[in-house]
């Protein structure tokens, strides 16, 4: 499948953008001689290696790479932390002794709730880790990767984080975008809409990725995303296939839907930017997909440096098998009891509405993980300045890949009370990773094939 470059009012958008102001494995002889321009105490995805002053964050020693003991291929992933007693609980009662480091959306969530959500905080387990090729790729990346068009486009950069070392936002937030997370995937999970008085609904998806980007290929296209409504829904056999693009206006993002019980498969283009995502019942926009999924032209992005914060981690208890709807999901939020929060490090990317574009939200602030890269929070703001998002990734060291991914990923509307929660499987079979999935069933002609 093939596109072109975007015509009209949102091409002159994209070129307007382009063109405006704004345990650690021991590297391989391939990469020894880029070692001596390496910063001394950086991990190779450029995070601090060292444990901070008080050692509440402890050194990274190379994460968990292998598979924990117990492990079962189409299992869920054993919990390698069970035996981590709770260290303390962050209460309403307590935000001003905290705030500090708390995310707003945190806070947000605290003061709403106060009699039901807390936020249990167990020690800190730096427990991402990569396969050594995604190392050895991201180090090299430092030599070769340029982020051009004004951030909205990445050339020169392959399977690793392209930026490990990052001087702007736009460079932060392609980390995040570009992150490893396997070469393809696919699960069965439910997304759950759950309205304020904790009545939901549910749809079973599912899900494919294929990444041509982390397998190393060449080309613009770094991300094939597909999700397919699956029995018993009456709206079985709807698909949204969606290709991501690591330059928007040589190759713009591809967006293809097929309606149920329909043969006909046509362009979905108007699922980007703040567009509703309607799996969601509207809580989450196109954009919030992954955390962060859009084209980068309706922000400016502001790389506001590194805190020391409570962040969603190692969310094993989640991913229970004997866990059902009923123990999860709570009016207003998730059941504490199985959530885990931890101490870490995160890059902090302040993004503002570029002048002159359109988008519901007016800034937004994301929370990115040292180690992995990956969105942990993100706070979405209206123009007035009101906090009327908020949304986590909760995540787990998958050792069998081995890659650092989200179990779940949760979105607050902190305005009406309901939120959404996506990738729920525990009753379902577990993801299956680095699956020989074809590139045709994210195609126009596959899902026209299948209709």
């Amino acid at each position: 499948m093939t596109g072109n470059p975007p015509s009209g009012p949102a091409r002159r958008h994209l070129l307007a953008a382009a063109g405006s102001a704004l345990l650690l494995p021991l590297l391989p002889a391939t990469v020894r001689a880029q070692e001596q321009a390496w910063p001394a105490g950086l991990t190779p995805m450029g995070a601090e290696r060292a444990a901070n002053s008080r050692e509440t964050i402890p050194e990274w020693t190379g994460g968990l790479s292998t598979p924990v003991p117990g492990y079962t291929e189409g299992q869920p992933h054993p919990d390698p932390l069970i035996e981590d007693g709770r260290w303390f609980t962050v209460t309403a009662a307590e935000i001003d002794r905290y705030a500090r480091r708390l995310s707003a959306g945190s806070v947000a969530l605290l003061k709403a709730y106060p009699n039901s959500f807390l936020l249990p905080m167990f020690p800190t387990r730096r427990t991402a880790a990569y396969p050594q090729r995604v190392y050895d790729a991201t180090v090299a990346n430092t030599a070769t990767a340029r982020n051009e068009s004004n951030g909205l486009a990445v050339h020169g950069a392959r399977i690793g984080v392209p930026f490990p070392l990052p001087k702007t936002g736009d460079e932060a937030m392609w980390n995040h975008v570009l992150r490893w997370r396997g070469e393809s995937m696919r699960a069965t999970d439910g997304v759950f809409v759950v309205d304020p008085s904790g009545q939901r609904t549910v749809t079973r998806y599912r899900r494919d990725m294929l990444s041509p980007y982390a397998r190393g290929e060449d080309g613009a296209i770094a991300l094939m995303t597909r999700r397919t409504v699956l029995p018993p829904s009456d709206r079985a056999g709807e698909a949204l296939a969606l290709w991501r693009s690591i330059d928007p206006i040589a190759a713009p993002p591809q967006f293809w839907y097929r309606a149920p019980g329909k043969p006909r498969v046509i362009p979905a283009s108007d699922f980007s930017y703040d567009r509703p995502d309607p799996a969601t019942g509207g809580v989450r926009t196109a954009d919030m997909m992954d955390m962060f999924s859009g084209t980068m032209d309706r922000f400016v992005f502001t790389l506001a440096g590194k805190r020391e914060m409570y962040v969603p981690y190692n969310a094993y208890r989640l991913d229970t098998p004997v866990l059902g709807p009923d123990d999860l999901l709570w009016p207003g939020h998730l059941a504490p009891n199985f959530l885990r929060y931890e101490l870490h490090r995160v890059w902090v990317v302040e993004a503002a509405r570029r002048p002159g574009s359109r988008h519901a939200f007016a800034r937004r602030v994301y929370y990115l993980d040292e180690d992995s890269w990956q969105i942990l929070m993100a706070e979405h703001y209206d123009g007035k300045g009101t906090l009327v998002r908020y949304a986590e990734a909760h995540c787990i060291q998958a050792t069998q890949v081995p890659c650092f991914t989200p179990t779940l990923e949760i979105a607050h509307d902190l305005i009406t009370g309901k939120y959404v929660v996506s990738g729920v499987d525990n009753q379902e079979k577990a993801p299956s990773f680095n699956k020989a999935i074809k590139k045709e069933i994210f195609t126009r002609n596959g899902l026209q094939k299948e209709s």
